[in-house]
């Protein structure tokens, strides 16, 4: 098995419960439609979690993070497909939005 497979095999979905569950809920096709942007549906997500679920996403969500740290953007937009996201982020500050509101959400 080469590098990169084993990177990617390294990679399971199950690993996420709580992204696979709200990602898709909340980032779907037409999230920027009816939310306007990926933060104000991240936001929308916290509001409407409860405490548990906000904190599974908040661990899972910095688990996927690190996990991908110092890889290239395309690895983080395929991830984020396999786990049933619709956005495909165009940047670094994109994701790092995203982690500003789930770091707030800790409160």
């Amino acid at each position: 098995m080469t590098h990169e497979q084993n990177r990617k095999a390294a990679f399971d979905p199950g690993d996420y419960p709580a992204l696979l569950e709200f990602l898709p809920a909340y980032l779907h096709q037409d999230f920027g439609e009816e939310y306007g942007s990926a933060e104000k549906a991240i936001a929308a997500l916290v509001a409407d979690a409860s405490g548990d679920q906000i904190r599974n996403i908040r661990d899972e969500w910095h688990a996927l993070r690190q996990a991908l740290a110092g890889r290239p953007l395309h690895e983080m937009q395929r991830t984020l497909g396999v786990l049933g996201a619709a956005w495909q982020p165009q940047s670094e500050h994109e994701l790092e939005a995203v982690d500003e509101i789930l770091r707030r959400s800790e409160a």
